[in-house]
């Protein structure tokens, strides 16, 4: 059973990546960065720092749909009945995440020796961050993720929260899948206030992971909120709803820079709550709204999702190398010339970095998952060996074409061993995962009941 793609999460996906790449090409001028620092910013600066049009730039926010994301995408199999087979996953996942970030914090490592971070006072102050001394402790602790990260290249912060979850799937899926449809209202709630408790104390996990879950909590509703969406935007309000709740969205989404100030952990955790609704309320209207999702569906916006991992994990070190590069009393230069750069440079680390890995996990995820052939088996015959259980799609291989392939278009979803197929399903057949023929053409019987 395969899972139907979301091209509008692609899409959303994509936007979130640009975002996050305007966000730091912004913050290697002192004026943004001041904003981020505490610091007084310029009167140019003050409409985009503490106002909704923060938006344009809110890349912190744009991370935490990533996180949302990732839990609807990494769900969604089991929340469409398909069972999830752990052994063939982990490698999987692991070589997925890892290839690519060993990849990037080499990236990173050759950028900063070709272009010393090392500059004056009259740079930002993201940019100077960005100066501490590369160690090889510092670049593996880098490439593990786990026990944090560098300023090397420092959007890799986010990839360790990714892994935690990635281990932890089991978990997110049994809870969402097994109370998520009844009781997502509670689940959700305390979600929610798990991660507002983790702003207020000052702990990353009890603030992030919470997003991770959700998102699973969405996938394992997903279509009932594509249902009760359609139903609610085909009136002829739908348009006004579309864009009164993504402005909502947007204020939701950024209210920790407009919104009340109040220090103290009981103000953080305020703070904390409305950004978590506006980034669940951004992924569901990415699902629901038709206006949201003929938008997010452009070939511009599923291209830059396509190779959206990519341009997260390259194109800081890039950012960092072009501040460096121009003299500081033109700092405008950088954030110019970043983009298109870092586009290049990420469909570049795709093609030859990413893809490849992507083969390779899913190689590996089928060699993890075939079923083991017993000694018995061996003895027995090929007959004996099919029928280790396991879930396949077989093609009817009848008046095949020449050369002995399946004819497509007869494919059907059965479980083999082949006495659990139906007698109206009788072959021949073949298994493409074991291989086998069995039906009229084999030596195996169609059931008789």
């Amino acid at each position: 059973m395969t899972t139907p793609r979301v091209v509008s999460l692609d899409g959303l996906r994509g936007l979130a990546a640009l975002l996050v790449v305007i966000h730091h090409a912004l913050l290697t001028m002192s004026g943004f960065s001041a904003v981020y620092w505490g610091l007084p910013e310029p009167w140019f600066v003050t409409p985009f720092a503490h106002t909704p049009l923060h938006v344009v730039w809110a890349g912190g926010e744009a991370v935490l749909v990533f996180f949302v994301l990732s839990g609807v995408v990494l769900t969604l199999p089991a929340a469409a009945g398909r069972a999830h087979r752990w052994r063939a996953y982990y490698p999987s996942r692991l070589l997925r995440l890892y290839i690519p970030v060993v990849a990037a914090v080499t990236f990173a490592v050759l950028c900063a020796l070709l272009w010393p971070r090392s500059v004056g006072a009259d740079y930002s102050e993201w940019v100077r961050a960005h100066g501490e001394q590369i160690s090889p402790a510092t670049v593996v602790r880098d490439m593990v993720l786990l026990n944090g990260t560098s300023w090397l290249n420092s959007p890799l912060w986010s990839l360790r929260w990714e892994v935690v979850f990635s281990l932890l799937l089991p978990a997110y899926v049994w809870i969402a899948v097994r109370f998520g449809k009844r009781w997502w209202p509670v689940i959700g709630a305390s979600l929610c206030a798990v991660s507002a408790i983790g702003s207020a104390v000052g702990s990353d996990a009890m603030r992030y992971l919470p997003y991770f879950g959700l998102g699973a909590l969405i996938a394992v509703n997903v279509s009932a909120i594509t249902n009760s969406a359609h139903r609610f935007f085909v009136s002829r309000h739908g348009p006004f709803a579309e864009v009164v709740l993504g402005a909502i969205a947007v204020l939701l989404i950024t209210f920790s820079w407009w919104g009340p100030t109040s220090a103290g952990p009981v103000g953080n955790a305020l703070r904390a709550i409305p950004v978590v609704g506006g980034v669940v309320l951004v992924v569901v209207l990415a699902l629901g709204s038709p206006g949201a999702r003929r938008l997010l569906s452009t070939r511009a916006l599923t291209g830059l999702g396509t190779i959206s991992f990519s341009l997260y994990l390259t194109h800081e070190p890039i950012v960092v190398s072009l501040a460096v590069m121009v003299p500081s009393d033109r700092s405008w230069v950088a954030p110019l010339l970043a983009l298109p750069i870092c586009l290049v440079i990420a469909w570049c680390f795709w093609k030859g970095v990413e893809r490849p890995a992507h083969k390779l996990a899913r190689s590996v995820a089928r060699v993890a998952d075939r079923p083991k052939r017993t000694d018995r088996d061996a003895r027995q015959g090929p007959d004996y060996s099919s029928r280790i259980e396991h879930e396949a799609r077989v093609d009817r291989v009848g008046d095949r074409p020449p050369g002995g392939g399946p004819l497509p278009g007869y494919a059907v979803p059965v479980l083999c061993p082949h006495d659990q197929l139906s007698r109206e399903e009788a072959g021949p057949w073949i298994c493409r995962q074991c291989g086998h023929v069995f039906g009229a053409a084999s030596s195996l019987s169609p059931p008789t009941s």
